[in-house]
């Protein structure tokens, strides 16, 4: 039976780790539509983007000029043909150069045409360069994560040279920019998604959707702008000077070169999907690995305590291994397609080689002009074989491109969508509120209560009874399914979710710290706090006795997630965080799980004078805690089936916080 979506119905069996993103499947109509959204992040860039196309402009310059210097050593200085017997006319932008040494003895013109030689080698390179020859590339292995993570700095030329080197750096600039724009938006979006997407997505496929398949956007905007622009007019004036110079000699090989883009077009064209395919899985697969190594890394203390480093180790190998299979399925495609465009281009070649020695041996071409015919029919070549792949590589920066549209795409909380100015100075109303998951799992059910600032509120129930769902609904990190919260009687659903949260400091009963410096980790919300407001909000939680023990005292760089410290440590970091943000409401999740008695009783003295100009909720199951908060709402299954004062609710005789209390 395939696996039920979280609306009910059925939804196609998870690809590798994704379990949100699991229709991955692309139509042509698909890879257009992700290409279009692509030129978007190129449009803050144009000037550099104008620059660029004017560079590759210029690289044409060795591939059209190079192959007639050589023409005249050979015909005109080894073998002492004159200028004027050549059959081959010399293009026109060839002739100011012809008309400089016309009438010069074979030395001069030996001299002239090396100074030009020269001259081009400092310019454009030392001649003529198939594309991407010169690149800016680091060392890769053969998977698509480090290949893509080089196309962030990447750069290349069709020419050499000064100018090939201000076309490198400008294309560098050019893809570090248009990629980074991309990334960065990807990541802006992955701050804004809602808790229940957060929680049915791998952290590691998030860092590879952002790290490696965001890259993919900069040769989605260029192939489809740049690259088939350059080849069409590179193929075009190539083919334009085979006419202008052999074709009133032979004809038949403007025909040969006329032939070259179409074909390549005609036999890549029917792998682009099996590219677009392998790419997708390639990715995938690659995601599932960097999941295996995160969550490994950051789980490496439960890996250890329980023996089961082997066990992980091989979950890691099994992963790494199905990674490179599925990119070797990639190169295998890249294979097939230069086997198949190589193959049909050599033929064309070899004959154009039979034509160009044929009139050589009948005295028509001299040998020189086989030097230019290849020069020329392998520009076209070059540039065929370039327009042939695009359609093909296009699908494969579509897989990645798409994988991080996905993202972008889901609903989130955007900031600026509703009004900006909110204050809570009275009131948190929740009127009959319910929320259901996407999975239908109901968490909450007709909830109603009234909150008002210089109380202390505690939700207190079994574990599941929707505490911590409930709270979530305060700074709208889940929005309710069924009734309003209201802020001093306005919905949260018209307030701009950034407004809503500038008036919420949340202490979660997960310690979340960076690895920076005490001191940072408690501006995090407050980043212009003075020093004696961040060591009262340390002396409140209890935590700034032992941060003034620290080498650095609130200078010390913690490690990672604050694993230098102990777990009640950490907790009283958070909560100072918590306290320093001055926000109108409070919400504390377990506040004194890790404390010791004495800094427990701490706490709650400081919390009742903190109250007064602000509402605190607390989520605790300790009786020392809750029992001197204003009210206390007691839940079970996602229902308030009971509320009060402690006194008025120990006074039932058969009241559900009696008993569990008590219990």
């Amino acid at each position: 039976m395939p696996p039920e979506g979280r609306g009910g119905g059925t939804r196609p069996a998870p690809l590798f780790d994704d379990h949100i993103d699991v229709d991955t499947e692309m139509t042509a109509r698909d890879v257009l539509r992700v290409v279009g959204r692509c030129i978007a992040y190129v449009r803050p860039h144009w000037r550099l983007f104008v620059l660029k196309f004017g560079l590759m402009l210029g690289t044409f310059v060795p591939l059209l000029v190079a192959p007639w210097p050589a023409k005249i050593l050979v015909d005109h200085v080894v073998l002492e043909h004159p200028l004027t017997d050549s059959a081959v006319r010399f293009p026109p932008f060839f002739m100011p150069f012809i008309g400089a040494v016309e009438g010069m003895d074979p030395a001069g013109l030996l001299l002239a045409t090396l100074a030009l030689v020269l001259v081009l080698v400092v310019l454009f390179g030392a001649g003529m360069a198939e594309t991407r020859d010169n690149t800016a590339f680091l060392a890769q292995g053969q998977d698509t994560a480090t290949q893509s993570e080089n196309m962030i700095s990447a750069g290349w030329s069709l020419s050499g040279g000064l100018w090939g080197l201000g076309d490198l750096l400008c294309n560098i600039r050019l893809v570090q920019r248009v990629t980074d724009s991309f990334r960065t938006h990807l990541f802006r979006r992955l701050l804004r998604l809602p808790m229940t997407v957060l929680d049915d997505q791998r952290i590691g496929d998030g860092i590879y959707r952002t790290m490696y398949d965001a890259p993919a956007v900069q040769g989605i905007c260029f192939d489809i702008t740049l690259t088939p622009v350059v080849s069409v007019l590179l193929a075009a004036v190539s083919v334009y000077v085979m006419e202008y110079s052999f074709g009133h000699i032979v004809p038949e090989l403007v025909w040969l070169g006329v032939a070259t883009m179409p074909l390549a077009l005609l036999l890549t064209a029917p792998l682009a999907g099996l590219a677009r395919r392998t790419s997708q899985a390639s990715r995938s697969s690659g995601s599932a690995t960097t999941n295996r190594m995160e969550e490994g890394a950051a789980h490496v203390a439960a890996v250890q305590s329980h023996g089961a480093e082997a066990g992980e180790r091989a979950n890691f190998a099994d992963a790494s291994k199905e990674s490179f299979r599925r990119h070797r399925h990639v190169v295998a495609v890249d294979v097939a397609i230069n086997l198949c465009s190589g193959l049909a281009l050599l033929v064309l070649g070899v004959r154009a080689f039979v034509v160009v020695t044929d009139g050589i041996v009948l005295g028509d071409l001299l040998p020189g002009d086989l030097l230019v015919v290849l020069g020329l029919f392998g520009g076209v070549a070059a540039a065929s074989l370039t327009l042939g792949r695009l359609w093909v590589d296009l699908q494969k920066n579509a897989a990645g491109v798409r994988r991080v549209f996905f993202f972008i795409d889901l609903p989130g909380d955007d900031a600026a969508s509703g009004r900006t100015a909110v204050s809570v100075s009275s009131d948190v109303v929740f009127d009959r509120v319910g929320l259901v998951y996407p999975d239908g799992r109901e968490a909450l059910r007709d909830i109603s209560f009234e909150a008002r600032v210089g109380q202390t509120v505690a939700l207190v129930g079994p574990t599941g009874a929707g505490k911590t769902s409930l709270a979530y609904m305060i700074p709208r990190f889940l929005r309710p399914t069924a009734g309003r919260v209201l802020f001093d009687g306005v919905d949260l659903g018209e307030l701009d979710v950034d407004a809503v949260r500038a008036q919420v400091a949340y202490v979660f009963q997960e310690h979340v710290l960076f690895s920076q410096s005490v001191g940072d980790n408690l501006r995090l919300g407050r980043p212009d706090a003075s020093d004696p407001e961040l060591e009262e909000a340390a002396r409140v939680s209890g935590a700034h006795a032992f941060v003034s023990t620290l080498a650095d005292g609130y200078g010390t760089v913690l490690g990672n997630g604050g694993g230098t410290l102990s777990v009640g440590q950490k907790q009283r970091i958070s909560i100072a965080r918590g306290l320093l943000r001055d926000a109108p409401i409070l919400i504390l999740d377990e506040p004194t799980a890790a404390l010791d008695p004495e800094t427990e009783r701490t706490l709650v003295a400081a919390l009742e004078d903190i109250k007064r100009d602000r509402i605190v909720f607390v989520i605790a199951h300790r009786l020392s805690t809750i029992a001197g908060a204003d009210r206390i709402l007691f839940m079970e299954e996602g229902r308030i089936v009971e509320q009060g004062s402690h006194e008025e609710l120990m006074a039932l005789p058969d009241g559900a916080y009696r008993r569990f209390v008590t219990g």
